[in-house]
């Protein structure tokens, strides 16, 4: 009887001991993940702004891509996912790319965890928003580009928890069927005291012109220095 109950409590243990680890095995880190974008003449030893990067893909060379020339003239690294896309719960994900951030990222390159900056397009200036939304901790700053805020996140509780203080450049299609929808994003995180500029093209939901995008770059950036967001405040 004394062997089968110390059995029964190690077997107990170890089921106790998986369960309560099972996020960190799950969490490994996987560079498939990512793409990863370093300026040229970057330098180790200075930290750098990030631009972490959405798209609705889920093909984060696309962001590269797009963001590459402001990147190298305003010295940002680009982090990109290839893992969210549109149509999936990307909540899990978010947790995945905060502790990669901070376990691995942090560690291989110099990035700047204060400027956090998450970017995207559509679907991906959603996924942004969403980014800002449930790790206000991690996203100091969002560049959505013809992308709102989803709606689930401005309803009932949710909307009471909306992070304050913090920095956002909406990028705007004259002709965009988002038009509208992202005003009204605009006013709401005003209220929030969140800083904000609007930026228009003539367009519709395409991405912005190269101008367009380094006017919203410089935007977050001289905000950035001028006072760092407080990072959680409900």
């Amino acid at each position: 009887m004394k062997r089968f109950g110390l059995f029964n409590v190690l077997f107990v243990l170890l089921i106790a001991f998986v369960l309560v680890n099972q996020d960190v095995i799950a969490r490994e880190f996987n560079p498939d993940n990512y793409e990863v974008y370093l300026p040229t003449g970057i330098k180790s030893y200075v930290p750098r702004p990030v631009l972490f990067g959405f798209s609705p893909s889920g093909r984060g060379v696309e962001l590269i891509n797009i963001w590459q020339e402001a990147a190298d003239e305003y010295n940002c690294i680009i982090i990109s996912s290839n893992v969210i896309r549109n149509g999936m719960d990307i909540r899990h994900e978010l947790s995945i790319i905060k502790e990669d951030l901070n376990n691995h990222f942090a560690k291989e390159y110099p990035i700047d965890l204060n400027k956090i900056i998450a970017v995207g397009s559509s679907g991906g200036g959603m996924s942004s928003h969403m980014f800002s939304f449930f790790h206000p901790d991690t996203v100091a700053a969002v560049i959505t580009n013809v992308g709102y805020i989803h709606e689930s996140t401005l309803k009932g509780e949710n909307r009471k928890r909306y992070p304050h203080n913090k920095i956002c450049a909406f990028i705007a299609g004259t002709t965009d069927y988002n038009y509208k929808l992202m005003q009204q994003d605009l006013k709401f995180l005003e209220k929030r005291d969140w800083t904000c500029k609007w930026i228009e093209f003539i367009g519709g939901h395409v991405w912005a012109p190269q101008e367009s995008r380094k006017e919203a770059l410089k935007f977050v950036l001289d905000e950035l220095e001028k006072n760092e967001p407080v990072k959680v405040k409900f």
